[in-house]
Formats: structure tokens, C-alpha cells, sequence
């Protein structure tokens, strides 16, 4: 029989203390945020220079210093070779295991052994690994840490798809220590999403709970029971190739087939990747709302 790990659900803090200088990351296929301790409990980290929480996990190297966030989408589509994203979906993988997408605008190959993203940078070679590029991005998402909480952040907790493998997390972990991290704890998001809900809300004893987290880039099925406090995973299953991003490219796809069968349109490469984007938007708004123009 299959033994699970068990997990203590946290109690809510009021006050900041010295042992919770830590930072919880969610280095999410399509976007990435922080949450910090500060004096009024839980705030979550303004990554993106727009100021804006949620930081899109794309990276930009046309120029000497990485670029993060929505300025390097809005370079996509003049800078195409030199941008990354979807690295969640190739970090830690054999090149065999790697689904391709022909959206993507580098190559991915083997050297010596790893799998490496062959783009353009500024003046830095040609290639880059998945374990880089979290790097840098974790890199970036603790300085912004530091300067909003003011002091140096030395513990992070990772949240990682349930379906990771053990080289997944291993590479995740390494890249994090990379990022200049010291204390590194891995949590699987399915477990950092029960604790989320239940932190402010009662759940019986000897319940049993099912959790369905359908993420940018990943989703988790689990089921567990709550025993003293305690969660208890009874099956944990998830596909770390399916997620939100599989949504944009079958609206990619469609668009794209009306454009040619209907009005005759071939889309040059800046105008794809326009599409690219615009479809991410009518994801999104379609969201909240029934329409979206």
C-alpha cells in the first residue's frame, strides 16, 4: 500500500515573529506570485513593475539583463526568438518526455545530456536550460521580496504540481538554491490550495475532501481526510501537461483556421504571436463574463 505524507493545516498568525521571515512562491507555468508575513497577516508580493501581483512567467533575454513579467510578453512579438515561457513544462524532463508546441518560438535540443531552449540573447550564447531560467526568475522574485518586506529572505517554501517527478523536484530545488535561497521546502499545490481554503474556514473531523486544482500549466486531482487537524492524502494524481495554456492554444487553433478558410489570412510571425495573446485575453475575460470582443 501506497503511504502518504500527512500535513498539519496552519493556524492563521496576528502578529509578525522573527521565525516567519519566510516567503512562499508559486512558480506557476503561466504566472508566478509571493506571499510574505507582515504586521496585518498574509500579503501577497507586487511582482511586476506594473505593480500588479501576478507576474507572467515569460523572460525576455534580447537584452544584457533579463527582462520579466508583462514587459517581455509585450516583446514577444518583436523579439520572438530571444523570449521563454512554459519552462514549468520542460524543467527536469528527458527530451522524450518533452510535449512540443508548435507554438512555442525556440527549439528545444540535447547537449551533453540536458535539455536545453535554443533562443537568441543579447550576447550570452544561443542556448539556456529550464533550471536557468527558474533561476533567474526566482532570482528576480526574491529581490522584489526583499525590497517589499525590507529585509533579507533567506527561507522559501515552493509549491510544486502533485504530479511532480523526483527529478522535476530536484531540479526545482537546485535552482532555487541557485537563486541564492538557503532554506528550501517543497509543498505540493494541491495541499497549499487546502490550506488556503481551510485557514479561515471549520471542516469537520473525518472528512473527506476532494480537491480539483486546474492550473496555468498543470492539474491536480486529490482526494484526502481531515483527522486532528491533519490532512491525510488518500489518492494524489495529476497531468502535468494539461492546464490553462492548453486553453489558449485550441482557441489559437480555431482563430487560425478561420482566418485562413474564411477570409485567406496566412499569419506572418508578429501577427501570430499578436494572436497568441489576444487569446490568452479572451480566456481570461471569458472568465467573468459571456463575451469577450
Amino acid at each position: 500500500m501506497l503511504l502518504y505524507k500527512h500535513y498539519t493545516i496552519p493556524k492563521r498568525l496576528n502578529s509578525l515573529k522573527s521565525e516567519t521571515c519566510v516567503v512562499g512562491i508559486d512558480l506557476g507555468t503561466s504566472r508566478c506570485c509571493a506571499a510574505v508575513f507582515r504586521l496585518n497577516g498574509v500579503t501577497t508580493v507586487p511582482l511586476d513593475n506594473t505593480g500588479e501581483r501576478l507576474l507572467p512567467s515569460y523572460v525576455s533575454y534580447d537584452e544584457e539583463n533579463a527582462i520579466f513579467g508583462k514587459t517581455a510578453v509585450k516583446r514577444l512579438r518583436n523579439f520572438p526568438k530571444s523570449i521563454v515561457f512554459d519552462s514549468k513544462r520542460i524543467i527536469g524532463r528527458n527530451l522524450n518526455d518533452i510535449e512540443i508546441d508548435s507554438n512555442w518560438p525556440f527549439r528545444i535540443s540535447e547537449n551533453n545530456g540536458k535539455v536545453v531552449l535554443e533562443i537568441k540573447r543579447f550576447n550570452d550564447g544561443t542556448t539556456i536550460t529550464a533550471e536557468e531560467i527558474a533561476t533567474d526568475l526566482l532570482k528576480y522574485i526574491k529581490e522584489k521580496a526583499e525590497e517589499f518586506q525590507g529585509t533579507p529572505l533567506n527561507n522559501v517554501v515552493i509549491t510544486v504540481p502533485a504530479a511532480f517527478t523526483e527529478a522535476q523536484k530536484e531540479t526545482t530545488v537546485r535552482a532555487t538554491k541557485l537563486a541564492g535561497f538557503g532554506n528550501v521546502n517543497l509543498l505540493p499545490e494541491p495541499i497549499a490550495a487546502a490550506f488556503a481554503y481551510f485557514i479561515d474556514r471549520h471542516i469537520p473531523d473525518n472528512a473527506k475532501v476532494l480537491l480539483f486544482d486546474l492550473g496555468g500549466g498543470t492539474l491536480d486531482v486529490c482526494i484526502f481526510k481531515i483527522q486532528n487537524d491533519e490532512i491525510q492524502i488518500i489518492s494524489n494524481i495529476g497531468d502535468t501537461k494539461l492546464g490553462g495554456r492548453d486553453f489558449d492554444t485550441v482557441l489559437f487553433n480555431h482563430f487560425k483556421h478561420q482566418l485562413d478558410t474564411k477570409y485567406h489570412i496566412t499569419l506572418s510571425k508578429d501577427k501570430k504571436y499578436k494572436l497568441i495573446l489576444d487569446c490568452q485575453q479572451i480566456k481570461e475575460d471569458l472568465s467573468p463574463t459571456t463575451s469577450s470582443m
